[in-house]
């Protein structure tokens, strides 16, 4: 049945092409209206994969594809770094993870009763260049998927690279040791402002805290005049409720950021004032 069903569609492949990106690279002029306040010129760069099962819409056709979009520059480290962070589920580049993605959408087109009537997935992932300075790289990756139910999946996801050793920034990088509850302290307040919450409300009913503690999450990006934190989809909201964010301004820190940070900060100020 499967063979059938591509045979029927393969007569009209060239209509739904002549629309589509093809499998592979192309390049095009970076937009992004503070490229001129970065350290070096890039350009956007992307990558199309689509599976062979195409399905009939009343007159469109359509099939499942993975798409990444992703900055890229003559600097060797900086399209290192970026491709570092482009990576899903520890794939080794791009190829794999699309061909990975697009493997188990085949597999259920094959294995589906009417595959005529399945839903076509799709998976594409936008990486951009938030801050850059001499010594600090900051990516956002932006990741949108849908593979059935009732509605695809979204995240956001910063990495901060120290561009001295071109290594990842944890938090543990960023505060003190010795001051760290004193931060989370600031954090939840911070948050709890955002939020329009009480000093002594709960936090048990409307969120997904664990026991009802505060916990920063993990994704963390420097901005130009502040800390963002950012809780995804499901971490500590139901989906419907999309993102929560909070920004902690880099004057409120003070003493409670290592050497290393305050640097950071310092060359913020310089590249963007």
């Amino acid at each position: 049945m499967i063979h059938h069903f591509v045979l029927f569609l393969a007569a009209t492949m060239m209509t739904f092409t002549a629309c589509q990106s093809p499998t592979g690279q192309r390049q095009t002029e970076q937009s992004d209206t503070t490229r001129s306040l970065d350290t070096a010129a890039y350009r956007t760069t992307e990558y199309f994969q689509t599976s062979p099962y195409y399905q009939s819409r009343g007159d469109q056709y359509d099939t499942a594809y993975f798409r990444a979009s992703y900055p890229t520059s003559d600097d060797t480290l900086f399209n290192a770094l970026i491709m570092q962070s482009m990576a899903v589920k520890n794939r080794a580049d791009l190829e794999q993870m699309g061909e990975s993605f697009l493997a188990d959408y085949d597999s259920y087109v094959e294995e589906a009763q009417q595959p005529e009537l399945t839903h076509a997935w799709f998976q594409d992932i936008r990486g951009r260049v938030m801050l850059y300075t001499p010594t600090l790289l900051v990516i956002s990756k932006t990741l949108i998927e849908y593979t059935g139910g009732a509605h695809g999946n979204f995240a956001e996801l910063y990495d901060n690279y120290d561009l001295q050793t071109g290594k990842p920034l944890t938090l543990s990088d960023i505060v003190t040791a010795e001051r760290h509850q004193e931060f989370i302290a600031l954090a939840e307040a911070r948050f709890r402002q955002v939020e329009g919450l009480a000093p002594d409300a709960p936090l048990t009913d409307h969120y997904f805290f664990d026991e009802g503690v505060f916990a920063l999450p993990d994704n963390f990006a420097f901005d130009k005049e502040a800390l963002a934190f950012q809780y995804n989809p499901y971490e500590i909201k139901a989906y419907a409720e999309g993102v929560t964010q909070f920004h902690i301004p880099y004057d409120q820190l003070k003493d409670l950021l290592t050497d290393k940070a305050q640097k950071f900060i310092q060359d913020i100020k310089v590249t963007h004032p």
